[in-house]
């Protein structure tokens, strides 16, 4: 009788020490590192180098910030101006309330693609 009693003690402290560690290795039936990780294509944009787009003001919303652009394939591109952008028109330095006066005109813009937008680094509207 006794050694049934301590084998059912020992038989207990197993189960209460091993089980809860031997859980914490086993995920979790909703945990997302137990399911196979999908291959996900990442799009990466280098900030250090910015790109150029040429093309013809077709808007300019001050009040937004925001600059239209469209390519000479007739593609608008949407940029946003931040107190960084180098605005410059002719050869005088601009504001973006400046551009309004320039619709119809050619310019080129140098900006930064990120995922939430283009941000303008500078904007050269030629005369």
């Amino acid at each position: 009788m006794k050694r049934m009693l301590s084998v059912l003690s020992l038989a207990l402290f197993v189960f209460l020490v091993v089980t809860p560690l031997v859980a914490q290795d086993a995920p979790a039936a909703g945990d997302e590192a137990a399911k196979p990780a999908k291959k996900e294509q990442k799009v990466k944009y280098d900030t250090s180098k910015p790109e150029t787009l040429s093309g013809t003001v077709a808007l300019v919303k001050a009040d937004d910030k925001l600059v239209i652009v469209t390519s000479a394939a007739g593609v608008p591109y949407d940029f946003k101006v931040t107190a960084a952008t180098k605005i410059k028109i002719g050869d005088q330095k601009g504001k973006i309330d400046d551009l309004a006066g320039a619709t119809n005109k050619q310019a080129s813009v140098s900006y930064l693609p990120t995922r939430t937008g283009n941000i303008a680094k500078s904007i050269d509207v030629t005369q």
